[in-house]
């Protein structure tokens, strides 16, 4: 699937319930930091006119970008996931060029060897746009570290038809209880890294920068914590 340069993609991913009002919770926090930033008399356009005041203008945009990158500055959702994911991807040796993913793992259905987890699974959802090329290098990512995986599990199918796999993610006492092809797919299944579970690190490690920037960030500012 080829993302033309620039653009952005939508993702769905699954959480715990209390997830989006904690993501909500820490860039509403970050956009009062922003605030606080943008009133330092650097990006003042006061007494500016015309060109000056769209240079400084441009300066501060260039700022803003600069602290988000920086996982300084986690004011949106989509800011917010984004750090997360490159962090995540980066933390596992995965930023480097990758051949495309094939089509087959940009469809919506159930990769090899995904299972539920438990009954409830993950019951709230979180949505946000990333970058285009970050989106593409997950994919390709997953895909490729877990194909060798997925083709064995396809082979595993075709030698078991009449066993059915457990559908949930399974204990140590649990995988202690199964044996032969059933412990054949578990062990099978555990090599294979999913996109949703590239997305849902990406929120946690997101959020646990989001969670350390303020405290420290409003120190500095001499504002207090609790704003």
């Amino acid at each position: 699937m080829e993302m033309p340069r620039g653009a952005v993609h939508s993702i769905w991913i699954a959480v715990d319930d209390e997830i989006p009002q904690l993501v909500k919770d820490v860039t509403e926090r970050h956009k009062r930091l922003r605030a606080r930033r943008s009133a330092d008399p650097r990006w003042s356009t006061l007494g500016l006119r015309g060109a000056e005041a769209k240079t400084r203008r441009a300066q501060w945009r260039t700022e803003v970008q600069r602290l988000r990158l920086a996982g300084e500055l986690l004011d949106t959702v989509d800011v917010l996931v984004e750090y997360g994911v490159r962090e995540e991807v980066a933390a596992r040796g995965w930023d480097h060029e990758w051949d495309p993913a094939p089509e087959e793992a940009w469809e919506q259905g159930r990769w090899p060897g995904s299972r539920d987890r438990g009954l409830a699974g993950y019951p709230d959802r979180l949505s946000a746009r990333l970058d285009g090329d970050l989106v593409a290098l997950a994919v390709a990512a997953c895909w490729w570290t877990s194909a060798p995986a997925i083709e064995l599990l396809h082979a595993w199918r075709d030698r078991n038809p009449g066993i059915t796999p457990p559908r949930y993610e399974l204990d140590e006492e649990g995988r202690r209880r199964l044996g032969g092809p059933l412990a054949e797919y578990a062990r099978l299944s555990d090599q294979i890294t999913t996109t949703g579970a590239i997305w849902r690190a990406g929120v946690t490690r997101g959020l646990a920068k989001a969670s350390t920037v303020i405290p420290v960030q409003q120190t500095a500012d001499g504002a207090s914590t609790s704003r």
